[in-house]
């Protein structure tokens, strides 16, 4: 596991915001129809596989590091449901949405920036993203989180259950669930645990669940 790609990559040392017109002349050529964005897509293979199952939905993909991007994301290019950027989520969540809203979002397997306490500046999930989030999703829209570092998941936890709330488990399997990125695929194969939750916004303080469903899917 030597090759993950995500590790010691200062977000800070990229100020590029997506902007609107980054996306917007496909997704209207597409159809104009609901939208599933990754933040922090990586090499873009998990939503390259969603977008094959799923050809009416459009995806977009935002990735940091640039050599990922010049690398990977050129072999999706073809693919008319899907965009994926590179840029910093921090600087493009909420404005890069011009007041459209997302039904899905993604954040699976975010750097933990664990080796030392500075480093967790670093991190994409903060208070100003989880207000960013809440501003572009739609009223049922949901949010999935995936890491295996369980002190992230913990942080991760407490700034989004702040504004958001767990989103009820779903009883029918989902054909998204069989698409994996290349490091999930190794926790699996490793036997490595797996944090997962859903968000949604929060549907009133008569809806407020306890967050005691959060367990490692292995």
């Amino acid at each position: 596991m030597s090759n993950r790609i995500r590790r010691h990559v200062d977000p800070f040392q990229c100020r590029i915001a997506i902007k609107p017109g980054d996306w917007l002349d496909a997704y209207e050529a597409h159809g104009k129809k609901d939208i599933w964005i990754d933040l922090g897509c990586g090499k873009g293979e998990f939503l390259a596989g969603l977008a094959e199952i799923f050809p009416r939905i459009f995806f977009i993909g935002i990735e940091v590091r640039k050599r990922v991007a010049e690398k990977y994301f050129p072999k999706y290019k073809e693919t008319a449901n899907l965009v994926l950027l590179h840029g910093n989520v921090n600087l493009s969540i909420p404005c890069m949405m011009d007041g459209h809203k997302v039904q899905r979002v993604f954040i699976h397997f975010p750097d933990p920036y664990s080796r030392k306490d500075r480093y967790k500046k670093r991190r994409m999930v903060n208070e100003a993203f989880v207000q960013g989030l809440c501003e572009i999703l739609t009223s049922e829209g949901t949010v999935s989180v995936k890491t295996d570092d369980q002190s992230l998941f913990e942080d991760m936890d407490g700034l989004l259950s702040a504004r958001l709330e767990a989103a009820p488990a779903s009883i029918s399997p989902s054909a998204e669930n069989s698409v994996l990125t290349e490091w999930e695929q190794e926790c699996l194969k490793k036997f490595m645990p797996i944090y997962f939750r859903e968000y949604r916004l929060k549907q009133g303080a008569s809806s407020l669940k306890s967050l005691d469903q959060s367990s490692p899917l292995l």
